[in-house]
């Protein structure tokens, strides 16, 4: 059976954002970069262990790889921390006025009235990066993975 046709990516893609994946990579990128900074000190142990724990693949990380990963893991954090802000902002739409981000939403898109701008921002923000964040984890999990060096053993 090939990866297209399997029942996991052809039937379930709707509920990739809701499992334990997205969650572990992210957990994996918000700790990626103090684990590239303690490689340095430690020869990469706590990277292979956080690899290990949250990716469930094995890495060869030593200081030099570990540090070698810490640009992309910066990078990485803010793309998610992007992501994941945009995908809780047009969700919580209305959460935005309590925090300081309001504003007429009359010229807003899907205004002029509330519920539409509200609709509009849940659908076309929110929902379509709640369903790609799990696609931009995998993405720069395999290259921090890439960088770090598989283990073969």
């Amino acid at each position: 059976m090939t990866a297209l046709t399997s029942g996991s990516l052809m039937t379930g893609w709707w509920r990739t954002p809701f499992t334990a994946e997205p969650w572990r990579r992210t957990a994996y990128v918000l700790l990626a970069p103090v684990a590239a900074v303690v490689a340095v000190a430690d020869g990469g142990r706590v990277q292979r262990r956080l690899a290990g724990a949250l990716l469930g693949r094995g890495v060869r990380a030593g200081r030099l790889r570990g540090v070698a990963v810490l640009p992309l893991a910066l990078v990485s954090l803010v793309i998610i921390g992007y992501g994941w802000s945009l995908v809780a902002l047009n969700l919580g739409y209305p959460v935005r006025w309590l925090i300081g981000m309001g504003g007429s939403y009359e010229h807003a898109w899907g205004g002029p009235t509330f519920a539409g701008v509200w609709a509009f921002h849940a659908v076309f923000g929110g929902l379509t990066f709640l369903y790609l964040m799990p696609w931009i984890l995998r993405g720069l999990t395999a290259l921090h993975v890439r960088v770090l060096g598989r283990w073969h053993g």
